[in-house]
């Protein structure tokens, strides 16, 4: 009998948070400053291999039944490959087919996004979980694959395609509509577009938020929009008079999460102009973190203070927190009040993590944090380069509920 097999039936108490499960699976400590508990998430006799398993992509959904699996990234010799690891056994599941990458798993729905590569190209597929069942799928058809996502009912999912990768020249975008029971079909054609990072509303299963990118690039100050299923809304999420604009294209908000309520849309922007024949190092720019009211253009920001900014971010499933981590020589996990942001910046460290040494070029990995659905930790990755590099989940601290 396999381990699987042994474990995956293991009866639940109810009455223990997702964290006190884990802490019954997984060794950790207590971090010495804050007294929040720490755990290094790896499968218990499964060879320690330092990266062999990360957080997914921060715009991804992670979380299968309320949070108990996760979906996870794992990196072998062998190549990459996407697994689900149950918090409350310790258990790794395996369940997508060879060949097939996930792009997150929708907890209501019980499906899967996922990615492949056949005879005719790159194909986006919408897998049913239970059944094991593909429900609908689009090739690129000679048009490179941008972004993908599963629309908030789960079962649908938009899929953005471009005439090329080069956004310095005049590019091309189309989105297609994949739903079961139905042929995809391209809802919005966009000219001198190049658009990528979409995610869906979560509270509005027919309106999207993406990147667009102008094409050939020049100077705009937003790049986020949107666009309903139906076509009645389609342009730049708005900035009111008050909101802060970047000095050049290269700092505008891109990389965002919605706040779980789908009021706000969070990001960062950078205020300083970059010098491009100096070396690349993101740690070196102007960073102020955003949360901004998509209907209104209303932004609530504050400037990172040094250390502070370690790239992307997610928000608690109350929508009142903004998870972050640091960069280097702040190797901590800590949390943004976004009503504070109002009244300036404020944190709350929850705890420290391994040393963590990014090199500061969009190669690294990233720290991609996620709350776990009942708000009882959060999961991240740290501690590379090195034998601590992996996953970590940290314990809510009893001060901030």
């Amino acid at each position: 009998m396999s381990v699987n097999e042994m474990t995956a039936d293991k009866p639940v108490d109810s009455t223990q948070s997702l964290f006190e499960h884990a802490a019954g699976v997984f060794d950790g400590w207590t971090d010495p400053d804050t007294g929040v508990r720490v755990l290094r998430v790896f499968p218990p006799g499964v060879p320690i291999m330092p990266g062999r398993f990360s957080t997914v992509y921060h715009q991804s959904r992670c979380f299968l039944d309320g949070g108990r699996r996760v979906l996870l990234r794992e990196t072998t010799p062998e190549g990459h490959c996407h697994v689900l690891l149950d918090l409350v056994t310790g258990v790794v599941e395996h369940p997508f087919p060879p060949g097939y990458a996930a792009v997150e798993v929708h907890d209501e729905s019980k499906c899967a996004l996922l990615t492949t590569e056949d005879s005719d190209g790159k194909r986006v597929v919408i897998r049913d979980m239970n059944t094991g069942q593909e429900t609908a799928s689009v090739h690129t058809e000679g048009w490179f694959l941008s972004s993908s996502i599963l629309l908030a009912d789960g079962r649908r999912a938009v899929v953005t395609h471009t005439d090329g990768n080069d956004r310095g020249e005049y590019r091309r975008t189309h989105f297609h509509l994949l739903g079961p029971g139905e042929a995809p079909r391209i809802f919005l054609e966009l000219e001198g577009v190049h658009a990528n990072h979409l995610l869906g509303s979560p509270t509005d299963p027919n309106l999207v938020a993406y990147d667009a990118w102008p094409a050939p690039l020049r100077d705009v100050d937003q790049v986020i929009t949107l666009v309903s299923l139906d076509g009645r809304i389609n342009g730049r999420v708005k900035l009111d008079d008050n909101a802060l604009r970047p000095p050049e294209l290269w700092g505008v908000r891109d990389h965002y999460v919605w706040t779980p309520d789908g009021a706000r849309i969070v990001s960062y922007l950078n205020r300083r102009k970059l010098d491009l024949s100096a070396p690349f190092n993101h740690f070196e720019f102007d960073w102020w973190l955003s949360a901004l009211d998509w209907r209104t253009g209303a932004d609530l920001s504050a400037q990172y203070p040094p250390g502070r900014w370690g790239g992307h971010m997610q928000v608690t499933p109350d929508s009142r927190y903004i998870l972050c981590c640091g960069g280097p020589g702040f190797d901590k996990l800590f949390v943004v009040e976004i009503a504070g942001l109002q009244r300036g910046w404020n944190e709350h460290i929850i705890c420290s993590y391994p040393k963590t040494i990014p090199k500061g070029d969009n190669e690294d990995p990233f720290p991609y944090p996620f709350a776990l659905p009942d708000g009882s930790g959060v999961i991240f990755n740290a501690g590379w380069p090195g034998v601590n590099h992996g996953v970590y989940l940290a314990a809510w601290p009893t001060g901030l509920r």
